[in-house]
Order: structure tokens, then C-alpha cells, then sequence
């Protein structure tokens, strides 16, 4: 092909391009149609002959791009340059006018004389945008807020994303943040279809799941959408003074933002904007759960700052549960990992926000007996904290109601129970064999604060038990290739024959699991500690008990005498240590382990000793270091962290915000330290 020939091929494809661009922009963004979609067909096809003719001259910003590509393996890991934040909750006025009175404080400004963008709090999935030269380079999930997952074949297919900034006054390289979604007629489109076997829970499930597609043309038939609110790392700045100007921008960059935001003034601004959204919200054509109030000025940003990862100058303010009325069919009980029964009530099902609820908690026979819930009643039921459904009230007493007794005999082993002493619950007495604390245990051992094993689910350990692959936690490392090849994971039934046919683990899913588990074989004294799973031994006590023991035999001989003695450990925990430790069966599991070839990591020598043999509690939100950083500092240097303030804590370090704890400080005459206080005595620089 001649070089003058070349040219006008590469003008007539940018000529299609940027039109075809335009109209996407048009209509998926500004929701306005250009032209009929006949017209529009007929462009993109002209463009895909051009494109497959000469596959040389495709451009990153083709709208071809957007129909998905070849499946990946898995998600690579992405580095945010900035990290991901996410926002402190308020639900009540009085929590909001607590808020107001800190801006106050901080900025010496009246709250009521304060700006505020207000916009809906949308139940989607948070996404990250990494814009090179103007074209979208990486898309990437919040992950834990510093590491996400790369996904930008996805995000490539969803048309409202500009693959091209509109423009030319946008930093060579921008992080813009914002929410995929599904809005509620495309969720109902998506779990309508014939070709879905299994139901979406609800519209943010759909968008993350979509998202989370290995094969992005699944995620381009999807009705993904996505609303953008703010940036995060810039290569240079932007000459803007306020998060509204900052949504204009991004706007003029090609960007959807949300329509329904505003500008308004102080708290009674927030208010009124929040009930006027919660009077519409079932008219709104998508989830939101609630109201994110910013500060306006990006100076007074800036002056707030934030609070270890949530910003000061924005707050969520959340719609309340929805409540529904539904019926009270069966009670069973549920037996957890270290045999104490739940009743869960078998529901009616009902939608609660957006997901189909059959079944709640009724926490234990005391709640039961306080709300006068019996089989057969009506209840309201609700979302707490939009996730764990439970009941609220008694709305009706069934005419045939039955009442609820808690059972002789363990559901799951039929082993005797017996009512823990001064406690509101009742536990299984086969601590052993019982199958269902097995698969407890084992999820708990295998779980990311534990030994963070991958691979291992809760319904394949099920299904390992209940076939007696496994009978406890040292069974994981008699895990191979030949045990797991004819394993079983699952039955499913052929839709062209009716006949059941089993699903069994595939190859790559059996060399992850067999993987992560030789990658775990070297692991801190204090996280098997807790993945023991004993009861009331959590991640501070384990890592108080590493410290005092420096191997699981000196733990396992330790006296009673001599546990309770250590900091924070108060008789019932000590006692159910000691326990666990005599426990001929316990031992032999742990040896078990040991012999397979689990061994433990040398401590790292001790920095210093300036807090030996003193004992701190840590209460309210940290600004300037983390918990997790904070309780690493005193303890490397021999301190030790206590979660409870009593007469033996040396001093209370208060963040903001601080809870019940400060108060019991004061009233023990404890020495109460403000986080910028211990940070300057022991000169702590980040």
C-alpha cells in the first residue's frame, strides 16, 4: 500500500472513529440520539470492514475496542497511585450535627456557613481509571484500597466511558474515580434472561460480577453504566477551587456525572437534599443507599485532610434499613465453629432491598423470648447495616403460632447439648467429630486473618467433610493431586437431557490450592495461635501468648497459673487455653501439622525495649498512623495491646472520636494520651 494511499485510510478511520465516538457520547452519556440506529449500524460496520482489512492501523480509542477480547487466566494485581479511600457513616441528624461541630472546630467556620456537593451514595462497584496521553489505560477494582484488580477489558466495554478524553486540558496522567452500576430495569433484564441458571442477589452483585468476568464479552453484554465523582492521583494539577468545578471538568472530559447532584449550604442544606432524595429514591432508576455530603472548597480539603483511610471532608449519610413484612414458617438451628447454636427463622421469602430474604437470625432463645417470636407469626423484618437480615418486631401473632424450643440434641451430630454458665447460648458437647464445627474450624484455619490459605471455600470444605476427605484442620496437608482429581464439588443436571452429572475440581483449581498451601507452610507463631480456633483467643491474645511462649510446646505446657498472669487475658480465655492444650486429641492435631512440615518464623529481633512491661489501649479514629501500624509499634518494641482499659493499662491513646473506653479511663485515673502526644514522646516520623 503507497504512503498516500496509507494516509487516507488513516483519515477516513479517525474520521469514523471520532464520529462513532461523538454519537456514543451522545447518546450514553448526555442521553441525547444524534441519529436512527440503522444509520448507526451502518457506521460501525464500515468501520469494522476498514479495521479488519487493515487490523495495523486499530487505535486505542476505536470503538471496536469495546466488544470484548480474548478470556484471561486471572485478574493481574494494580498498585493505585493514590490510594483508595472509603467514607465514615452517619445515620442519624444527631450524628451529622456531631460532624458539623468537628468541621467547625477544624476550620473555624460556622457549618452552616459551609459549602457542600451532595450527591446520591450509589450501591455499585468502585472503580479507578488510569488516563495516559488522554487514552484509558488501566481500569482497576478498589481491591483493599492500595492493590486492586486489572479489569480494564471490562471497563473498555462499557460505553459511557470515554476511551478518549474530550479535550486537551486534562494532566498526562489522572486517576478518575466513580461507580459502575446496573441500573434496577437492566437488573431485572439480566436475571430475566433464559441463558441465566443462577440468579443475581441483587443489581450490585450483577455490576460486580460483570466486572469480575475473566471473558470481557460477557461484561460488554451487560447494561453496565458508570458515574464519576472525583480523581485521585494527577500528574498535574487542575485550576479548580471546589468539588462541584471538579465535576464540570470531568464532565467536559467525557465523563457522566450523576444528575441528581448539587450545591448546598451547611447542614440544614445536607438535610433537606437527603429527604428530598429518600422521598424519590424508589423512582430513581438505580440503587442508592444513602447521601455523600463533601465540602466544597478544595482548600478546606485540603486543611481537614484525613482520618487513617477516610477522608474528613466528606461523610456518607445512610439511608435506614428497609423493613417488609413477612411470615415466621420454621425455626432451625445453626451450629458454629466452636459449637454454639444460633436459631435462624425460616422465612416466607421477601425482597429487602433489593435481595431476596428466607431466612434471619434470631441471635439466641433470650432474643426470642424479648421479641415473643414464635412459628406462624408475621414479622418485619430488615437488612442490618444492609447486610445480615433479621427481625425487628412481632407485627401480628399467628393464630396457629408455635412455640420455639431449643433442641435436646445437637441438629448436626445429635451429641448432648449444655447451657454455657452465666452466657445466653447453649453448645454442642462433640467438640471433635461434630461436622459442623469441622467445617468451622477448618474455614477459620484457612481464613485470610489466620493462614490466609487460597483456594479453599466454604462449600468445597463442606463438601470434603461431608464426603470424609478431610476430618479436621491437619487433614489440609494430606491434600494431593490423586485425592483431589475424582473429587467431587458439585451436581448440576443437563438441560437438553434432565440427567444429574457431577462437576469435579479442575486441574488449575487443584494446583492453586495445592500450591497455596506449600506457600504456607512457613508462617507466624501468632496466626496458628489463632487459626487453633480456640475460643476467645483473638488476633491481640495470640500475639500476646507468641510473646510470652516462643513455640507452640512451651504454649501447650503452659499452667493456668501462669496464663492468666498475662495482659489481657482475663479466666475464661486462660481456661479455655489451658484446655485446649490438654486435650489429647487438640495435641495430636497440632503434631500432625508440625510433621508435615509447618515451621514458624523467627522473630525479628526487638528494636528496643521502651515500652516493656507497660500495657496500652487504643481508642477512636488514628490520623496520622493506623492501628494496625501502631499496635506493630508498641509491641516490636515490648509493649503490649490490650483491648479493654483496666487498673493495669499504663495509658489510653485517644484518636478522635474516642468511645466508653475513655470514660472508664478517666474514671480509673488512667493516664489518657491524645495520638499526637504519643506520637511526639516517642518521635515517630512516617
Amino acid at each position: 500500500m503507497s504512503r498516500e494511499n496509507k494516509n487516507k485510510i488513516i483519515k477516513v478511520l479517525a474520521s469514523l472513529r471520532d464520529e462513532i465516538n461523538f454519537l456514543n457520547y451522545s447518546y450514553y452519556t448526555l442521553d441525547k440520539l444524534q441519529i436512527p440506529d440503522y444509520e448507526y449500524d451502518l457506521l460501525f460496520k464500515k468501520l469494522l470492514s476498514y479495521e479488519k482489512k487493515y487490523p495495523e492501523l486499530i487505535s486505542l480509542d476505536s470503538p471496536s475496542q469495546r466488544v470484548g477480547s480474548v478470556s484471561l487466566d486471572k485478574f493481574k494485581s494494580v498498585e493505585h497511585k493514590q490510594e483508595m479511600l472509603s467514607l465514615n457513616n452517619v445515620f442519624y441528624s444527631s450524628e451529622l450535627s456531631l460532624y458539623m461541630e468537628r468541621l467547625e472546630k477544624k476550620l473555624s467556620i460556622e457549618s452552616k456557613k459551609i459549602s457542600f456537593s451532595v450527591e446520591p451514595k450509589l450501591d455499585g462497584l468502585a472503580i479507578s481509571i488510569l488516563y495516559t496521553d488522554g487514552f484509558l489505560d488501566i481500569a482497576a477494582t478498589r481491591g483493599d484500597g492500595a492493590i486492586g484488580e486489572d479489569v480494564t477489558n471490562n471497563v473498555k466495554t462499557i460505553k459511557s466511558i470515554p476511551l478518549k478524553l474530550i479535550g486537551n486540558d486534562f494532566p498526562k496522567s489522572i486517576e478518575v474515580r466513580g461507580e459502575i452500576f446496573i441500573t434496577k430495569r437492566g437488573f431485572k433484564k439480566i436475571n430475566s434472561s433464559s441463558d441465566r441458571e443462577k440468579k443475581f442477589s441483587n443489581a450490585r452483585n450483577a455490576a460486580a460480577g460483570s466486572i469480575r468476568q475473566l471473558d470481557s464479552t460477557i461484561a460488554a453484554k451487560r447494561p453496565l453504566d458508570a458515574f464519576f465523582y472525583t480523581v485521585g492521583h494527577m500528574s498535574a494539577n487542575i485550576n479548580i477551587n471546589s468539588q462541584t468545578d471538579l465535576l464540570k471538568k470531568l464532565s467536559s472530559w467525557g465523563f457522566k456525572i450523576c444528575d441528581l447532584n448539587k450545591e448546598v449550604i451547611g447542614q440544614d442544606g445536607c438535610e433537606n437534599f437527603y429527604k428530598k432524595i429518600f422521598k424519590i429514591r424508589d423512582k430513581i432508576p438505580y440503587d442508592i443507599d444513602g447521601i455523600v455530603y463533601k465540602v466544597n472548597n478544595l482548600n478546606y480539603q485540603k486543611i481537614l485532610g484525613y482520618i487513617s483511610r477516610a477522608p474528613r471532608w466528606a461523610i456518607a449519610h445512610k439511608f435506614p434499613a428497609e423493613e417488609k413484612i413477612t411470615s415466621v414458617e420454621n425455626v432451625r438451628f445453626q451450629v458454629g465453629r466452636t459449637g454454639v447454636l444460633t436459631p435462624v427463622a425460616v422465612l416466607k421469602p421477601v425482597e429487602v432491598g433489593g435481595v431476596i430474604i428466607s431466612n434471619a437470625t434470631l441471635h439466641n432463645m433470650d432474643e426470642i423470648l424479648k421479641k415473643d417470636i414464635h412459628i406462624g407469626d408475621i414479622v418485619s423484618v430488615r437488612r442490618a447495616g444492609d447486610v445480615i437480615p433479621e427481625i425487628v418486631s412481632v407485627v401480628e401473632k399467628g393464630l396457629l403460632r408455635k412455640t420455639i424450643y431449643l433442641p435436646k440434641k445437637c441438629p448436626e451430630c445429635s451429641a448432648l447439648l449444655y447451657k454455657v454458665k452465666n452466657m445466653v447460648f447453649s453448645k454442642c458437647s462433640n467438640t471433635i467429630n461434630c461436622p459442623a464445627q469441622i467445617k468451622g474450624s477448618i474455614e477459620h484455619y484457612v481464613s485470610k486473618k489466620a493462614l490466609d490459605i487460597q483456594g479453599i471455600g466454604e462449600k468445597l470444605i463442606g463438601r470434603m467433610v461431608d464426603e470424609k476427605i478431610i476430618s479436621n484442620i491437619s487433614d489440609l496437608y494430606k491434600l494431593n493431586k490423586n485425592v483431589l482429581k475424582n473429587f467431587t464439588v458439585n451436581s448440576a443436571v443437563r438441560e437438553d437431557s434432565g440427567k444429574e452429572y457431577e462437576i469435579k475440581l479442575r486441574e488449575k483449581s487443584i494446583d492453586n490450592i495445592l500450591r497455596s498451601i506449600k506457600e504456607k507452610m512457613e508462617v507466624k507463631l501468632s496466626n496458628f495461635i489463632y487459626a487453633l480456633g480456640i475460643n476467645e483467643v483473638g488476633e491481640v491474645t495470640a500475639k500476646n501468648l507468641a510473646k510470652k511462649y516462643k513455640s507452640i510446646e512451651e504454649l501447650s505446657k503452659a499452667k493456668y497459673d501462669d496464663i492468666i498472669l498475662i495482659k489481657d487475658i482475663g479466666p475464661v480465655a486462660a481456661k479455655n487455653i489451658f484446655n485446649f492444650f490438654k486435650n489429647k486429641d487438640n495435641i495430636d492435631i497440632v503434631k500432625n501439622i508440625l510433621k508435615s512440615g509447618l515451621f514458624f518464623k523467627k522473630d525479628l529481633k526487638r528494636k528496643t525495649d521502651f515500652f516493656y512491661g507497660k500495657t496500652y489501649v487504643i481508642t477512636g479514629k488514628l490520623q496520622n498512623i493506623s492501628r494496625v501500624q501502631l499496635e506493630e509499634l508498641i509491641s516490636d518494641n515490648g509493649g503490649t495491646i490490650s483491648n479493654n482499659v483496666s487498673s493495669k493499662t499504663t495509658a489510653l491513646i485517644v484518636g478522635l472520636e474516642p468511645g466508653s473506653k475513655l470514660k472508664k479511663a478517666n474514671e480509673l485515673n488512667i493516664k489518657i494520651n491524645s495520638e499526637e502526644e504519643f506520637l511526639k514522646n516517642i518521635n515517630y516520623e512516617k
